[in-house]
């Protein structure tokens, strides 16, 4: 009970908190997997092994048994939070997305444990900086270098014969390597589903010549 009323507990879950809410406030803005709620759980959790680990390891220590090591527990999270990590890459068509979100991730562990330990201004640092690399950097290498997008479409449309055929032509002229499409169609209507990496300039041209064709209805997707 007496951790519970603990000015200092608190002080570390409200600053665990306040972190993790900082960079998924920064990841939900980009529409990221890992959002607000994700990322400050992961900063909490990470704050509250590792006040566990100490806890145990000062209790076993206090009754002079030898295992009171601070670290024992605590040091599962950073192996640990690789399979949370993974969770958000995606892997398709030779492109790996969700890096930078699966490292954003593994470095708010960090903070968590930070935390825990005590050590609030390497935290709060770790955090300004976290920040700053999503954000800062993140604007600069957008403005820098072209960026692709991950993108799904669905195109919907009449049932012709040739429109596969017009649809690879169109890659063809914009230099887009269409190689695998998802096939659906009922009585009336095809939907086809593929997915690319590709410039916005090229995403968007591609939308405008897919509407372009005789008897697509609609193209839709997902970024």
């Amino acid at each position: 009970m007496g951790e519970f009323l603990a000015a200092g507990t608190w002080l570390k879950l409200a600053l665990a908190t306040g972190c993790g809410a900082a960079i998924g406030f920064e990841r939900e803005l980009h529409d990221k997997p890992a959002g607000l709620r994700t990322n400050m759980l992961i900063c909490i959790g990470s704050t509250l092994i590792t006040m566990v680990s100490i806890h145990v390891a000062l209790t076993y220590s206090e009754r002079q048994v030898n295992i009171a090591d601070p670290g024992r527990i605590a040091a599962q999270i950073v192996s640990g939070i690789g399979f949370l990590g993974a969770g958000t890459i995606i892997q398709a068509r030779g492109s790996v997305h969700g890096l930078t979100t699966a490292a954003t991730m593994w470095v708010l562990a960090g903070v968590g444990l930070a935390i825990g330990a005590g050590i609030y201004g390497l935290a709060l640092a770790t955090t300004l900086l976290l920040l700053v690399t999503l954000s800062a950097l993140g604007w600069l290498e957008g403005h820098l270098t072209p960026r692709h997008h991950f993108v799904y479409f669905r195109v919907e449309a009449d049932r012709r014969p040739s429109l596969i055929d017009e649809i690879g032509l169109i890659a063809e002229r914009q230099r887009i390597s269409l190689e695998n499409f998802d096939l659906k169609h009922d009585a009336s209507a095809l939907k086809i589903e593929f997915a690319l990496t590709l410039p916005a300039r090229k995403r968007d041209a591609l939308i405008q010549s897919l509407l372009d064709l005789e008897g697509v209805r609609g193209v839709r997707i997902n970024e």
